[in-house]
């Protein structure tokens, strides 16, 4: 059974690949822009190497969920465990022997090749949230504070600089009511938000507008406090446009309607 455990964890070693694109955005995330601090390393091998047996807030799979088992373990059994699990085993360990009889005879492989210090960021990393923990930028801008909002005005019409030295918003674009009118290379955003909503807006924020914006490196566009705090604000504009539009009923009172 451990040759087949060892031989499954391994197989899937892999899978953590599949995962770079979340771990990049969390990567920008968490330098110096997000509230959750965490290493990207234990994520990624958390991802590549945990996942394969374990799912974390989703109930068991081939071993225990290790939501809250930070809570349920204390700190040094997890690291002798997480290190040498037949160590603990063949001692008689009562909790060991315990999760061993429990998962089938089912042993986890020894990760020896994990020093303390990486375990214990993975402990870290499961202890704040794991795989729970998402980018600044993937909160929906409907949770924004006023204060977020200004914050992205200021961000759209370049009264605070970004991070990167990208280029204010209002350099090619515009927005219905906006303190200026802005340029036109790129079309009005007034509606941005109400026609392509949270997800597809976060995903285009994260990439370079135009092909010729050399300012910054891709990876280095906008921060993803940045990003949502100018989602907060294309939504609030989105929000008063569609209030402020009359009905369709008055429009057709009106003589307006379509014909």
């Amino acid at each position: 059974m451990q040759r087949v455990a060892s031989f499954v964890c391994g197989l899937l070693l892999g899978a953590g690949v599949l995962l770079g694109t979340a771990l990049s955005a969390l990567a920008q995330a968490s330098d110096g822009d997000n509230d959750v601090k965490f290493s990207l390393q234990a994520a990624a091998t958390f991802n590549s190497r945990c996942t394969a047996c374990h799912t974390y807030g989703r109930g068991v799979k081939v071993g225990p969920d290790l939501k809250d088992v930070t809570k349920r373990r204390k700190r040094e059994w997890l690291l002798k465990f997480v290190r040498g699990s037949s160590v603990l085993i063949k001692s008689g360990d009562p909790t060991a022997s315990a999760l061993f009889s429990q998962f089938k005879q089912q042993r986890m492989p020894d990760w020896v090749d994990l020093s303390d210090q990486q375990v214990g960021d993975i402990l870290d990393f499961i202890t704040i949230g794991g795989p729970d923990i998402k980018p600044a930028d993937e909160r929906n801008a409907e949770t924004a504070s006023a204060a977020d909002t200004e914050i992205g005005r200021k961000l759209f019409y370049g009264e605070i600089p970004l991070k990167y030295g990208t280029q204010a918003c209002v350099t090619c674009h515009t927005v219905s009511g906006g303190a200026w009118r802005g340029g036109g290379l790129g079309p009005n955003l007034s509606d941005v938000y109400q026609r392509y909503h949270d997800l597809a807006l976060t995903q285009f924020l994260r990439h370079p507008c135009f092909a010729w914006e050399r300012t910054a490196p891709s990876e280095q566009y906008l921060t993803a406090k940045e990003s949502f705090a100018l989602k907060a604000f294309l939504h609030s504009v989105s929000t008063k446009r569609a209030a402020s539009a009359p009905a369709r009923g008055d429009v057709v009172a009106r003589g307006g309607g379509d014909r």
